[in-house]
Parts: structure tokens; sequence; C-alpha cells
């Protein structure tokens, strides 16, 4: 993901434009199914949620109303149907190619020179 220090190095080589660039043209709408963000949350050190790793890298909240940090121990007390997930672009790491989770490619494309195997993200969290 082009975020802190690999971001860092993509603007010190002016490079960070082509690099977004390359993620968005490559972003396929068919992934937006199996992303992480949709199934899983990401939980912080002191307990404070977000929609997934990259966001805590970036210390961006939860999607949605209410605005700012939600702890943990809110999560029983709050309605999460229907809440927005928080995007922004490094999100279209995640959405290029075949896709990108934390079980490696989110679809099977068949290649001449090989098919790649894909784990289902779990959902049962």
């Amino acid at each position: 993901m082009p975020i802190h220090r690999f971001g860092s190095q993509l603007l010190s080589r002016n490079e960070f434009g082509n690099y977004m660039s390359l993620l968005k043209n490559s972003s396929k709408p068919r992934n937006l199914e199996s992303v992480m963000c949709k199934t899983l949350i990401s939980v912080g050190w002191q307990g404070q949620v977000f929609d997934c790793d990259f966001n805590q890298m970036l210390g961006l909240p939860l999607g949605g109303e209410p605005a700012g940090l939600i702890h943990l121990g809110e999560l029983l007390d709050a309605d999460f149907s229907g809440r927005p997930i928080r995007v922004a672009d490094h999100c279209y790491g995640c959405t290029a190619g075949q896709g990108s989770g934390c079980g490696g490619a989110l679809v099977q494309e068949a290649t001449p020179q090989a098919t790649t195997a894909i784990q289902q993200p779990v959902t049962d969290r």
C-alpha cells in the first residue's frame, strides 16, 4: 500500500502519482465483494476499532457516525448495520488486479502458465 514508508519512498522518487494511477486503472469492481474490510475489523493495541489494518495505520476511524474513534468496549452496544466503510485512495491497493487480502488474491484468474488457488476470507467471526 502506498502509505507511510512505502508512500514516502514513492514521493521521494516522484513516482507516487504514477503508482496511484496504476492502482486506480487496475481496480476491478468484482474485488469489492471480497475485500477484508467487509467482514473483519482491525483493533489497535489500546482497543480502538478501525475498518482495516491500513486505516488503523493511518489513524482513520470507522466510517459513518458517530465521528471519532470507537473503542472495542462500545461494540456490543452499537448498531453497525448499514454503517459505511471509510475509504480513501489507498483502498485501490485491495481492489487492483486479482485483489488483495490477508489470505492472498481475492479472485481466481486463469493464466496460461498457472492457476492461483484462493483462500476465502473467514466470515464466521
